[in-house]
């Protein structure tokens, strides 16, 4: 099953890259169509630094975004639980995953043997890059860095960026550094993530692509109020790109509500500030769950509910069940009938974002692995299992007994 789903995801990839379109002029045809940032001539006067890929060198000037950069998931989509799959799927069906995890030609895998050599350095080397910008630190294959500058900046070595908040200006800017850079709206419009966050609708299950994150903001009221996603993802232009995995960004873009009337109690979720369903992509799991407690604390019921995508691959994608929060929507979690001997209900809602990642590890480790691979996905295993989170805990009193209390 695991082959079968990584050669779907392969394929599903594959035709990301394919499905995004230029938005704004100012950017060269076909951006993210097999992007590369080394494919004219080097610019003969530039300096060292100006024509250095990697992270640290942009972070010499550029050290406020590097910063913000470094601690996003962007900083470590080369993640371990990704390339602990690559020495038995093969380098080809591996630069399909890179596509998004490490866009450019420079970073894909020129053959079997430079893939070998990548996973096991990167054992040697988790970061993939120098968080402090040492550029006397050992450098780094620029694969190692995922989702870097280079990735979204830089095409035939020219530089290209929002317009400066200064003036708006758009086109060709100059400047001292690399040449100036080209300025475009594109940047900053919802469109320029479709490459790895919106799959073709050729590829939908049950009607929907495994990832569609662009279209379900399109159909939110976000898109008609000309909310991005860089306004939520990159507020002020910083570099975080924060998601499922922070519990801070989670809870800004839900309202909980807990109330009680004589027929029971109920917990009120409502997405207000998220543009996209909730979660948006099928890896996340969210718990809701409720017990009914006696004046010791005991649980007498309890009751569960999950907020997810849940698809499978078997001989082809599946969608299992579909729960997730719609932007704008309210969803009520109730308790009724409570039982004899109740004093107090608790609800707790856990994010698990990894959910579905954890069962293909799972899988993984029950079968036959390289060495070098299972140690990656092993490490995977210790990264998910950190990665769960209590969003939201609230007990309360019923018939009004006391105030209650939230976490």
């Amino acid at each position: 099953m695991i082959r079968q789903f990584s050669m779907a995801v392969g394929l599903m990839l594959t035709g990301i890259l394919l499905a995004a379109a230029s938005v704004d002029t100012g950017l060269p045809v076909g951006y993210w169509d097999n992007p590369q940032a080394t494919s004219a001539s080097k610019p003969h006067n530039w300096s060292e630094l100006e024509a250095d890929l990697s992270p640290e060198s942009c972070a010499q000037c550029h050290a406020e975004q590097f910063n913000s950069w470094k601690k996003s998931l962007h900083a470590h989509a080369y993640s371990p639980g990704l390339i602990g799959q690559f020495p038995d799927m093969g380098h080809a069906e591996a630069n399909s995953c890179l596509q998004c995890h490490a866009p450019l030609q420079e970073q894909l895998y020129p053959g079997p043997e430079a893939m070998k050599a990548s996973v096991a350095l990167h054992l040697k080397h988790p970061q993939g890059f120098d968080p402090d910008a040492r550029l006397e630190s050992p450098a780094l294959p620029l694969a190692h860095s995922g989702v870097s500058c280079a990735v979204c900046h830089v095409r035939s070595w020219q530089r290209f960026g929002p317009p400066p908040k200064t003036s708006a200006a758009v086109g060709k800017i100059n400047g001292a550094a690399h040449g100036g850079f080209t300025a475009s709206n594109a940047f900053e419009d919802s469109q320029f993530c479709a490459s790895c966050h919106q799959f073709p609708q050729s590829m939908a299950i049950n009607g929907k692509p495994l990832e569609n994150t662009l279209t379900e903001w399109k159909e939110s009221s976000f898109s008609k109020q000309g909310i991005t996603c860089q306004q939520c993802h990159m507020p002020d232009r910083r570099h975080e790109f924060r998601g499922i995995h922070d519990p801070e960004m989670v809870r800004k873009g839900l309202t909980f509500k807990l109330s009680q009337n004589k027929t029971g109690t109920r917990l009120t979720i409502t997405s207000k500030w998220i543009g996209h369903a909730f979660p948006t992509y099928v890896t996340p799991k969210v718990i809701v769950l409720a017990d009914a407690l006696d004046r010791d604390g005991k649980s007498l019921r309890s009751w569960q509910w999950d907020i997810i995508r849940e698809v499978e691959y078997d001989n082809g994608w599946q969608e299992k069940r579909d729960t997730r929060l719609m932007p704008g929507e309210t969803r009520r979690f109730i308790l009724t009938p409570l039982p004899a001997g109740s004093v107090s209900v608790r609800y707790r809602v856990t994010v698990i974002p990894d959910h579905f990642y954890k069962g293909v590890y799972s899988d993984l480790l029950a079968g036959e692995m390289q060495p070098d691979a299972a140690a990656q996905i092993r490490r995977a295993v210790k990264l998910a299992e950190k990665n769960d989170y209590l969003l939201f805990e609230q007990v309360m009193k019923l018939s009004g007994a006391g105030e209650s209390n939230n976490r």
